[in-house]
């Protein structure tokens, strides 16, 4: 993530020393100076230039910032700055307000405000640390107290304290669902927890990094295996070659193969090209470990049993094809696959490497799940994440839709920042079927989520097969889950 901070004053390096290590940092005064006593802070970027000319934020990095700070001590700077940031459609921008009169005309702009006089530095901080709550110093400076929201992807989520203990903080409380817990070495962290640390100053940036890392777990929240049917020798070359590799580039363990039992087929000729079909299979899967999984009838009529059996992550399944009423049966069978069994499903169409995920930016449940899932697919692939926020038409929207979608897509950058993904991210007005239909050319995955339990078949049944006929990539479909 790229911060371009206005000001090189004391709010300024005090918010340098407290950024986290994602954040690579350009600085941009007037005083060499004050720039040159920056660098002695962190290792940053200075600009030695006028933080409210368009040319100079722009050569100091302006269009590829992820969040703009204007931090000067002069108002008319940072609100030329804010002006400019908005216009180079920046979603993270925070100022400081030198003057408590001026407060109106930060106000026109919608910024998140500071104002030194009633909070310093860690009120910036907190705007772009989203899994950092609160924090301050005590004890002359040496030690800090810090609260942080424990995330589905934390890597200490589902650990005890004892598990992750370290001589230089101490975790003094933990507020749950709103009970207040003195934890103890055998106190479970969940999703949603905050907790109190208290550390040395000195070790702050290993506390920080510890409870606002994120750690890419798919498909394990729901399954450790990948699931296909190879019932076709086209099979081998697509789907189960798609499914192989998800299972590389995941938390996968294993794979597992359903396939039709050759001592079930009566025609020798079928039973022999069943059994070659199925040593073909595994032969292709080196590196993979695969368990085949004998079937009486056709697999992909037992596919949705699994689940049920053993722990399976994700179900892979050709994307559904046909025209007229027969399309769009086929393309809601994903739809009744993730229904049943409550796990994520992917339609595989052969888009792999995918080198670029698109997914919806959205605040909801179902938002948030497909987010999870994109990220930790983009860590794994090395890909780069598309995330596309659509607006109702304007006939329809509320006041509020403008804000709610850059609300959506700064959670989404901000998560995908703390897996160290790449994030382009764009805010349309429109039908969000045609929106991202038009999109899927620019991408090799495309990622939805649905709710398994509020099941509706219509709707999502035409969306689905929409989807499924009209793009030539995959779709990974992911149910929403409740947090743990």
């Amino acid at each position: 993530m790229r911060a371009l901070i206005v000001g090189a004053g004391g709010i300024a390096r005090d918010l340098v020393r407290r950024l986290g290590e994602r954040w690579e940092i350009t600085v941009v005064d007037l005083s060499a100076e004050r720039l040159e006593r920056m660098k002695t802070v962190r290792a940053v970027s200075i600009f030695h230039g006028d933080g409210s000319s368009r040319v100079v934020l722009v050569r100091a990095g302006l269009e590829s910032a992820d969040a703009l700070i204007a931090a000067g001590d002069d108002d008319d700077t940072n609100l030329e700055a804010c002006r400019l940031a908005a216009a180079a459609s920046i979603t993270r921008i925070v100022a400081v307000c030198t003057d408590s009169e001026r407060e109106e005309d930060y106000r026109r702009f919608g910024v998140p405000l500071v104002i030194p006089d009633k909070l310093s530095a860690r009120g910036v901080e907190r705007q772009l640390e989203s899994r950092r709550l609160r924090s301050m110093s005590f004890a002359e400076g040496k030690a800090e107290v810090m609260e942080f929201l424990v995330a589905e992807d934390s890597p200490v989520r589902g650990k005890t304290l004892a598990e992750i203990h370290s001589h230089t903080w101490i975790l003094g409380a933990l507020l749950r669902k709103g009970e207040l817990i003195i934890p103890h070495g055998e106190t479970r962290l969940t999703t949603g927890d905050r907790v109190t640390v208290v550390g040395a100053g000195t070790g702050f940036s290993n506390i920080v990094r510890t409870f606002t890392a994120g750690e890419g777990r798919f498909p394990l929240d729901f399954g450790k295996r990948v699931a296909v049917c190879v019932e076709k020798p086209g099979d081998v070359a697509g789907v189960l070659a798609e499914a192989m590799y998800i299972a590389r580039n995941s938390k996968a363990t294993s794979m597992v193969i359903l396939h039709r039992d050759p001592g079930t087929v009566s025609d020798p000729e079928r039973s022999k090209e069943s059994a070659e079909l199925l040593v073909q299979a595994i032969k292709s899967t080196d590196g993979v470990q695969v368990r085949p999984r004998p079937v009486k009838g056709r697999p992909n009529g037992e596919l949705h049993r699994l689940p049920r059996e053993e722990s399976v992550g994700l179900l892979v399944v050709p994307t559904p094809t046909g025209k007229g009423a027969i399309g769009w049966w086929r393309g809601g069978s994903a739809l009744r696959l993730l229904h049943r069994t409550g796990r994520p499903v992917l339609l595989a169409r052969g888009s792999q490497p995918y080198r670029r995920i698109l997914v919806p930016a959205r605040t909801t449940a179902g938002g948030r799940a497909a987010a999870r899932a994109a990220i930790d697919m983009a860590v794994y692939t090395k890909a780069k994440l598309l995330a596309l926020a659509v607006e109702d038409p304007v006939f329809m929207s509320g006041p509020d839709a403008s804000v709610e979608a850059r609300n959506a897509v700064t959670w989404l950058e901000d998560d995908a920042a703390v897996h160290e993904v790449r994030v382009e991210s764009e805010i349309v007005r429109g039908n969000p079927v045609r929106e991202f239909l038009s999109r899927t050319d620019r991408c090799d995955l495309l990622v939805l989520a649905l709710d398994s339990k509020a099941w509706r078949p219509w709707p999502r049944l035409v969306i689905t097969g929409m989807l499924a006929r009209l793009t030539e990539v995959s779709i990974l479909l992911v149910p929403v889950r409740d947090p743990d």
